[in-house]
């Protein structure tokens, strides 16, 4: 495939996450703190405003944050960009870090314009206790879904 080609469809799936999210978000922000339920009340929908990283850590610190999420944006686009263009094969790495750099961008655009990562999801009634408060967002299912489809890739060797 034509290496340009390759960084065109790389920029649009990049680009479309945090576009759809933003949508997504703006329809949850205008509902602030009237959260509801879907999917028989396995899915709740809330407005959550998350200052720090996952599971709002170092949510004290904000230089911190946008200096690790700005390396750590880096290093997964670099990466992806060169496994894309220049590993041959590898198909489930390759969808793997191009899943994960779309919600790390995503999370990152949202922390660097509001100064924080709006999440809106949660799962009450989840088996596991501690994860019943736990919100997420599209991003970050992102995040989780391409990291677990790297470890696969590389377990395997596809």
């Amino acid at each position: 495939m034509n290496k340009l080609l390759i960084i065109s469809i790389y920029l649009i799936v990049l680009i479309s996450v945090p576009l759809f999210e933003t949508i997504v978000k703006n329809k949850i922000r205008r509902r602030k703190n009237k959260p509801y339920y879907i999917a028989n009340g396995n899915i709740r929908i809330d407005y959550v405003k998350n200052k720090g990283a996952l599971l709002g850590i170092f949510s004290k610190n904000r230089k911190l944050i946008l200096i690790l999420t700005t390396i750590v944006l880096t290093l997964i686009i670099t990466l992806s960009l060169y496994v894309l263009l220049f590993v041959k094969k590898n198909y489930l790495l390759k969808l793997g870090l191009l899943i994960t750099s779309t919600g790390a961008f995503s999370n990152s655009l949202e922390r660097y314009i509001y100064k924080g990562v709006i999440d809106y999801f949660s799962f009450p009634k989840v088996i596991i206790k501690p994860l019943r408060n736990v919100v997420f967002n599209m991003a970050d299912m992102f995040i989780f879904f391409g990291t677990f489809i790297i470890i696969v890739s590389l377990i395997l060797g596809i």
